[in-house]
């Protein structure tokens, strides 16, 4: 028809916002059905949103990329504890309201069909709520599931500062497991960036702190003038370039 206005669909891409509440962290229980075992942990995202991570009373720390995550969910479609002895082990009878409503139920994958269940259970039926409501928008952002080369970077940085051995410093081991390539290239990578590639720990990713080396009782001084990230950065262009190149990359 002449007069008809062509439609006009907007679709309005939201930054992603972590929650402060979801920043600052939230006690659950985490629970698994094959092995029987109950842990306390500290359920937290990344302000960037990039992964869930929790921590338990010994400081470790495991994660997982929120963009695997398929549903987070609460109320009667979660998973519950079906044996005795996980039941007890969480305290269900001396419980207050219905179990479901503290349940908090994360699907998981790389598809919809290759999925696991991660099991946790809040103390509060509220705090499962909002953690179920803000994890499943996260992981359903579309800026988050098509994201730049900048941030692809800043999320590959915030793994690694997520995941620092007890006294708050990444191993360089997690470097070599980050980048697939081969261990020379990135040996090389690092001492053109001043970095130490033996055995050692690198800096704490949250405050410049000296690394400790197995081979010399005295920690080698961080020499880079730049931020972490910028370090970082500039780490992965010597990993990306060649010859002379990759030796200046981060003078």
């Amino acid at each position: 028809m002449a007069g008809a206005q062509p439609g006009v669909h907007a679709l309005q891409l939201k930054p992603v916002r972590v929650s402060e509440s979801l920043k600052r962290g939230s006690r659950f229980m985490k629970w698994d059905e094959d092995s029987s075992t109950v842990t306390p942990v500290t359920l937290r995202v990344d302000p960037q949103g990039y992964f869930l991570h929790w921590t338990d009373q010994n400081k470790e720390t495991d994660l997982l990329d929120i963009t695997y995550i398929k549903d987070a969910r609460t109320g009667k479609c979660t998973k519950t504890p079906k044996e005795a002895k996980l039941r007890e082990l969480l305290d269900v009878g001396n419980l207050v309201g219905r179990i479901e409503n503290r349940m908090l139920t994360v699907v998981t994958g790389p598809d919809m069909v290759n999925i696991q269940y991660l099991n946790f259970m809040a103390f509060q039926e509220d705090v499962a709520k909002e953690w179920a409501d803000e994890l499943f928008s996260l992981a359903s952002n579309l800026l988050a599931q098509n994201m730049g080369r900048e941030s692809c970077l800043e999320k590959a940085f915030t793994r690694l500062k997520l995941q620092t051995n007890q006294e708050g410093r990444i191993p360089v081991k997690n470097i070599f497991r980050l980048f697939s390539t081969d261990r020379k290239r990135v040996e090389t990578a690092l001492e053109s960036c001043n970095l130490p590639a033996g055995r050692v720990s690198i800096c704490s990713a949250n405050r410049r702190k000296c690394v400790t080396s197995e081979k010399s009782s005295r920690p080698p001084p961080l020499t880079h003038s730049l931020t972490s990230f910028h370090l970082f950065f500039l780490l992965s262009l010597a990993l990306i370039s060649r010859g002379h190149e990759r030796l200046t990359a981060c003078g």
